[in-house]
């Protein structure tokens, strides 16, 4: 039976990492992580103007309701702060 393709790109990313000086492994990597990042930033921006709305206006409530609720605790604390 065959290999898969992704099983002989592991293996032979495994054999080059092993031969490489740790620090070039670290650059590796730092290199991995950010095509992870780039890809996940890649599925925000495809998102629909729909899904990108719903969330603004999700994140807006929460904005505004925590907001609310620090002010609250805050204008306690500055009417403490003026009787000293």
């Amino acid at each position: 039976m065959p290999e898969k393709p992704t099983t002989t790109i592991h293996s032979q990313l495994l054999e080059i990492l092993s031969q490489l000086p740790l620090s070039f492994q670290e650059e590796v990597l730092n290199f991995a992580i950010s095509l992870q990042k780039k890809k996940l930033t890649q599925h925000w921006d495809a998102i629909s103007d729909v899904e990108a709305a719903a969330l603004k206006t999700e994140f807006a409530d929460e904005d505004l309701a925590f907001a609310e609720s620090v002010l609250t605790d805050y204008f306690s604390q500055l009417q403490q702060e003026d009787a000293v």
